[in-house]
């Protein structure tokens, strides 16, 4: 949406002016895009039931995405930890990333901890992690997520992206496929796509393991991280 100066000087100055508009808001989408990716940091956050992996994926990200195979979080208090600004290398390319705060997985704390990260962080992207156990546990979560996007007007004004990453397939890769394990998510992905395309951001869907740091086609999950924050930069790529 132009702005009243934007329509004044190009009505003055015709198409010249119109090209000058044009320079000064792709330079200064440039360096907002600029800001965000190597100085303050792409809001995000991970969300998930209990025991997904949540903590070992933002750990993985902060030691650059180094094997955490020996990684044995305990499971995360009541209020959540807050989690610096940091700098990860996804993909060969270097950005600062701002999760904010990992917070627990138990019931009891997504009406409690969830929401009030979703309004602290007002993320430009969620990584929601799911595994193979307890799926209407999951469900019930993924769900709980959606509805909570709906209702927070304010939270939710940034979001350009979401992922459903279904981790742990170091453990269930061997016996079941990735259509095998979500179909019994098939209402809720359907459910994500139709808000996702109402509310108008990008999902991804993601079958891998945080341990071994590949997806289950073999590729490395820092590159498919990177399209998600490629996705919720300003100029998104």
């Amino acid at each position: 949406m132009t702005t009243l100066f934007e329509r004044v000087f190009v009505a003055v100055f015709g198409k010249t002016g119109e090209n000058i508009i044009d320079s000064i808001n792709r330079s200064t989408s440039r360096l907002n895009d600029f800001f965000y990716v190597k100085v303050f940091g792409l809001p995000f956050i991970v969300l998930g039931a209990r025991q997904t992996g949540k903590t070992t994926l933002i750990e993985w990200m902060r030691h650059n995405l180094r094997d955490l195979e020996e990684f044995q979080p305990e499971p995360t208090a009541p209020g959540g930890d807050s989690v610096p600004t940091f700098s990860a290398k996804l993909g060969g390319e270097g950005m600062r990333l701002k999760p904010v705060r990992d917070v627990g997985g138990e019931y009891d704390m997504w009406d409690t901890d969830w929401i009030d990260l979703f309004r602290e962080a007002q993320p430009r992207g969620i990584i929601f992690m799911v595994d193979h156990t307890d799926v209407l546990a999951h469900k019930d979560a993924l769900n709980f997520v959606m509805n909570m996007i709906d209702e927070e007007i304010e939270a939710k004004r940034n979001m350009r992206a979401f992922v459903l990453l279904v981790n742990k397939s170091d453990l269930w890769g061997g016996k079941l496929s990735i259509d095998d394990l979500l179909h019994s998510y098939s209402n809720e992905i359907k459910r994500l796509k139709n808000q996702a395309a109402r509310i108008g951001f990008q999902t991804f869907i993601v079958g891998g393991s945080v341990t071994d740091g590949v997806t289950l086609t073999g590729e490395p999950l820092g590159s498919t991280l990177r399209n998600f924050f490629n996705a919720i930069r300003p100029r998104p790529r």
